[in-house]
Parts: structure tokens; sequence; C-alpha cells
């Protein structure tokens, strides 16, 4: 089993996490003082569902008409907040690990995992 933890300054609030559902799209990926722009035709999403303080990941990928493919395969999630932080516990029948929440509004998501940022933007078929 996995476990992530994804943790949150004191600007986000439990009332605030609900924000995470939906479909989020990768802007870029940095590590240190360099960024990395994800390339390729076909771009998958990540599709965050959330009920209270636990929900589920999923990799989708944008079709036509406003409709995604969708694998199976999943992660569970819980989110805890200790102290001014909130993490995200991912947890899967071979792996866990934690992530931790930079920031998080309706529009943008920045995730901290293995010292690497990922910064989301949330998805629209505009883009």
């Amino acid at each position: 089993m996995a476990l992530l933890f994804l943790s949150c300054t004191s600007s986000v609030k439990p009332e605030q996490v609900n924000q995470i559902e939906g479909y989020w799209k990768i802007d870029y990926i940095s590590h240190g003082s360099e960024k990395f722009y994800p390339r390729g035709a076909e771009k998958l999403l990540d599709f965050y569902e959330i009920n209270e303080m636990e929900g589920i990941r999923k990799k989708v990928q944008p079709e036509f008409g406003n409709k995604f493919s969708v694998t199976e395969d999943f992660n569970n999630f819980k989110i805890i907040f200790e102290g001014d932080n909130c993490f995200i516990k991912f947890q899967t029948p071979w792996d866990q690990w934690t992530e931790k929440i930079i920031l998080l509004t309706e529009e943008k998501l920045i995730l901290e995992h293995q010292e690497k940022k990922y910064h989301y933007l949330k998805y629209s078929d505009q883009y």
C-alpha cells in the first residue's frame, strides 16, 4: 500500500480542501532553479475526487467533445492537517508516499514531492 502526504501552508484551510476536486494539467515541474515543461501531444491530467477528507486521484486523457479516457487505476488518499501544514497521504497496494501542498486555489495547485514542485493549472478544454 502507498501513502502520500501533502503539506499546505497556513494559507490553506480545511474548508478550502474541496478546491482540489476536478481535473488538473501539469504546467511545469521545477527543481531548484530549473523548470521542465511536459512535451508530446498526449498530455495526461490528474483527476481528483474528494469526499470529506478522503478521495482518489486518477490519470485521465482528454478526448474530443469534452470526454475523457480513464484508466481503471487510481490512488486513494487522505488529507491530514498538522499545525499549519496539510498533508495528503496516498496509499496503493505497492507503495506509499507524501506530497506537500504549497498552493491551492480554484485555478492553481502546487505540490512538492522529493524536492520537485509540480505546478498545475485547473483544466479547461481551452488548453
